[in-house]
């Protein structure tokens, strides 16, 4: 029998989704297509590789075997594509998808798109916040990178690479009644801050209310600025944002440090730059930790 080895790439696909409809969009195909991908691969190996549970698919035995040997697999055979000649951005062609933390999608993002289009003019660039579904699009499109803060949630599939860090701030209408930052005037009043997708931990602020015993919660979580932005304009509402956003707000707005108790404990969070594993040694990969790090950093 033929061998195909294309199709070893849907068994980590449908591994990630479990449904033949979000795999066929997953890789631009349709589902009937994805049937029969299936079906010629449980002819290849003698085995059903997946089978439905309700509403999802599992996979079996067998499966889960080949899904932890494919992943390096897969990398090796794509790596021998990758041109030996000296690289430019000049080269990329296609479609580049773009994923950034919410806070820092204008700070961030706009230099490095303005960069990237001016030197990749070939390419189309499609840069979003990080959302729901951010570690899915890593895993199912190759031409997908995303940054955003440490730890995630995510498994081998994809790679890491440290981007520097971010450090925080309050963000408060201009005639607002706090004047300093002292943490009893702070917490009188309601807090809202960034929801981060896929952070497998509570907020570095809920951390710190829940070790000082503080009587005091979250009222607000969005992965939207510009909403909590038109919230803390028009009442006492506190957000604790990116110190990155300084520069882009107007005169309603006045930025103060964080109170002492939590600057000494949130006073940096982490940022990694992600991709899937067959990007590893991309050299656009490269490229894109070390102009991001380079902008975090200015």
């Amino acid at each position: 029998m033929t061998k195909d080895l294309n199709l070893l790439r849907l068994i980590l696909v449908l591994n990630e989704t479990r449904q033949t409809v979000t795999a066929a969009k997953a890789l631009n195909v349709s589902q009937p297509t994805i049937s029969v991908m299936l079906r010629k691969l449980r002819e290849q190996f003698d085995d059903e590789l997946f089978v439905r549970d309700k509403a999802k698919l599992e996979p079996t035995p067998k499966c889960l075997e080949l899904i932890e040997t494919l992943p390096l697999l897969l990398e090796q055979l794509d790596n021998l594509y990758i041109p030996s000649e000296e690289w430019g951005l000049e080269d990329l062609r296609g479609e580049v998808q773009i994923m950034l933390p919410s806070p820092l999608l204008v700070p961030v993002g706009v230099p490095l798109i303005k960069k990237l289009t001016k030197e990749a003019p070939q390419v189309t660039f499609q840069c979003s916040p990080w959302l729901d579904n951010g570690v899915q699009s890593l895993e199912t499109n190759r031409t997908c990178w995303g940054v955003s803060y440490l730890p995630m949630d995510v498994n081998k599939t994809l790679t890491e690479r440290p981007v520097g860090f971010d450090k925080f701030m309050l963000v408060l209408r201009a005639d607002h009644p706090v004047q300093g930052n002292a943490l009893e005037d702070v917490l009188k009043y309601p807090l809202c801050i960034n929801m981060i997708p896929g952070y497998i931990q509570p907020s570095k602020t809920e951390m710190l209310i829940k070790k000082y015993d503080l009587d005091k919660h979250i009222a607000l979580r969005s992965n939207h600025m510009n909403l909590m932005l038109e919230i803390v304009k028009d009442s006492d509402f506190i957000y604790i944002t990116s110190t990155k956003c300084r520069y882009l707000l107007d005169q309603s707005y006045r930025c103060i440090e964080l109170p002492p108790e939590l600057l000494k404990d949130t006073y940096r969070r982490e940022l990694a730059l992600f991709t899937h594993q067959a990007n590893r040694n991309n050299p656009f990969t490269d490229w894109l930790q070390k102009e991001i790090t380079s902008i975090i950093q200015s």
